[in-house]
């Protein structure tokens, strides 16, 4: 399922005119769909996200290798009810010392979820219904952002990337 609109807003937190395509997608287990394979040193990727029953995790992966399947992620653990910033795959383990790098949150099949996430080079914040995440990286494996699920379906609508953020 894929459709597309052209979209303009203004963002106050941001103070810039971003313009973005959005779009919806559902993804099922055991696929990651690959969303944009040139993302740059900054940019914001928003999504309006929903899983269904069953589903174990979703998650959002940026720096992502094709090829090596390396990458950052945020993942969402349904049943712990957290997310968490991690390296992906963790190895060497602990390839990534990701302590206190996670958010509870309540997490329920059919709700929609709105997430945000702004990338500033060795910087990422992911806002998820408003709540932040901040982490710090120095290691680009490529440059793929893709969303992924286990055990499950998640629909992404309203999905859009700035490449101009100031």
């Amino acid at each position: 399922m894929y459709s597309s609109r052209f979209f303009c807003c203004f963002n106050l937190r941001i103070v810039s005119l971003i313009c973005f395509s959005l779009w919806s997608m559902m993804i099922d287990t055991p696929y990651a769909r690959i969303l944009f394979n040139d993302t740059t040193d900054l940019f914001r990727f928003e999504a309006d996200v929903e899983f269904s029953e069953g589903t174990r995790s979703f998650g959002l992966r940026f720096y992502e290798n094709e090829e090596t399947s390396q990458s950052y992620q945020y993942l969402f653990n349904i049943e712990e009810n957290r997310y968490r910033f991690e390296k992906s795959p963790n190895m060497p383990w602990p390839a990534n010392q990701n302590i206190g790098l996670e958010r509870p949150i309540r997490l329920e099949a059919g709700k929609k979820y709105h997430i945000q996430m702004i990338l500033d080079d060795t910087i990422a914040t992911i806002y998820v219904d408003g709540v932040a995440l901040n982490t710090r990286f120095y290691q680009k494996f490529g440059q793929s952002l893709s969303l992924f699920v286990t055990d499950g379906t998640l629909t992404v609508t309203n999905a859009g990337l700035s490449k101009t953020i100031k």
